[in-house]
């Protein structure tokens, strides 16, 4: 029979699980709307993206002293301490998507302040479209302990990384065959480095995932920096 000591517990877990979903929700939300933003030059995507980044930061600051709290009060072990570690990582990447969707809104803020308006010389959109598939997969592969989708994810990321490589080419080539559109090139690769970076993030999540369901952490697409390898 579960003691009322444990059950609150897995209260106070399950509540911060739903938390750092809510988190990621609206990170994802931001690199929508950022990426709308860049490709309609809408002032008010780009408003909404700016101001939805101080709700994910007071998300960050809570978490963090949710799982603080429940480590001193708790003294978590096993899975239950694995999954209060992987939630304090966690919501850095996401903390961290959230900034990158910002800085493609202030992209977009900037093309438009400039007259530089969007056009498809690459497929940002379709970077973007893949970016967010991953956290999504990210996301329900900690929701459902997944860990097809955890490597999934890793997969995925090497599309993403092969399509930015693709866009990197072409705006390098544009920028050195039409200088009149360098300005506009050169913002469009800034952006797409971004959900890059973003695709680097969430394969982060997705290893944490992987961390709180085996025990072992360990680096699990090539393209990353080597993670310390530990089990717990």
């Amino acid at each position: 029979m579960m003691t009322p000591i444990r059950s609150h517990f897995d209260y106070e877990l399950k509540s911060l699980q739903e938390s750092m979903l809510e988190m990621a929700t609206c990170a994802d939300t931001m690199l929508r709307n950022a990426v709308d933003a860049l490709t309609t030059g809408d002032p008010r995507l780009v408003s909404e993206v700016i101001q939805r980044d101080e709700i994910i930061d007071r998300f960050d600051i809570e978490i963090e002293n949710r799982c603080l709290m429940l480590i001193a009060t708790q003294q978590p072990v096993a899975r239950d301490l694995r999954v209060i570690g992987t939630a304090l990582k966690v919501i850095t990447d996401i903390e961290r998507i959230g900034d990158y969707a910002v800085d493609i809104a202030k992209i977009a803020r900037r093309l438009n302040r400039a007259q530089s308006l969007y056009s498809p010389l690459v497929d940002i959109p379709r970077l973007g479209e893949m970016a967010r598939a991953m956290l999504y997969n990210a996301l329900q592969a900690f929701v459902h302990q997944d860990l097809e989708l955890v490597h999934k994810v890793v997969r995925d990321d090497d599309d993403v990384d092969r399509l930015y490589h693709q866009i990197r080419d072409d705006l390098t080539v544009r920028m050195l065959n039409d200088s009149s559109r360098s300005y506009l090139a050169l913002n469009l690769l800034f952006a797409a480095k971004y959900l890059e970076r973003v695709g680097d993030h969430v394969v982060n999540i997705a290893e944490r995932v992987h961390f709180i369901e085996t025990g072992f952490l360990h680096q699990l697409s090539p393209s990353h920096s080597p993670l310390l390898e530990k089990s717990a």
